[in-house]
């Protein structure tokens, strides 16, 4: 199981660097093709749960979910289990358990959402002692059918 989760976490970074790397051939070929959907901008948290003299404990995470994440999307978001490992500023390497937040919202929208999520990253660091909380974001075009 523990290996599945790693592949998953591995996964979702390659396609992450991936999407970056071709974005700006695909907001050309978007531009003229018109997918399906409307213009959204997707973006990745993911959150380590390893802290000093433990772990952040469920409650903890579903506390910080509740008042901090929520109040800001209402309008959804989706949260995963995972694994991950994270190298610290002393070159130690950290192997923890992780929660990934996907979040989307209108193009339109994203200077507001980006102090949202700087917010929510500034938040989570600050309760947790995290060094960092990794963010990806990409360009989707969404419908809800």
């Amino acid at each position: 199981m523990m290996g599945t989760r790693n592949q998953a976490l591995v996964m979702l970074i390659v396609c992450a660097a991936l999407t970056l790397s071709c974005q700006h051939r695909t907001e050309n070929a978007t531009s003229s093709a018109g997918l399906h959907g409307d213009p959204y901008v997707q973006t990745t948290l993911v959150f380590g749960l390893a802290k000093q003299g433990g772990a952040v404990t469920e409650a903890e995470w579903r506390y910080f979910v509740d008042s901090y994440v929520t109040p800001r999307y209402r309008q959804g978001l989706t949260i995963i289990d995972t694994d991950g490992q994270w190298m610290m500023q002393t070159g130690e390497v950290i192997k923890e358990d992780s929660r990934i937040i996907i979040l989307l919202y209108g193009a339109d929208a994203r200077a507001e959402n980006d102090k949202n999520i700087e917010f929510i990253i500034d938040t989570y660091k600050k309760l947790h002692q995290q060094e960092a909380v990794l963010r990806i974001d990409t360009r989707a075009d969404v419908s809800f059918q």
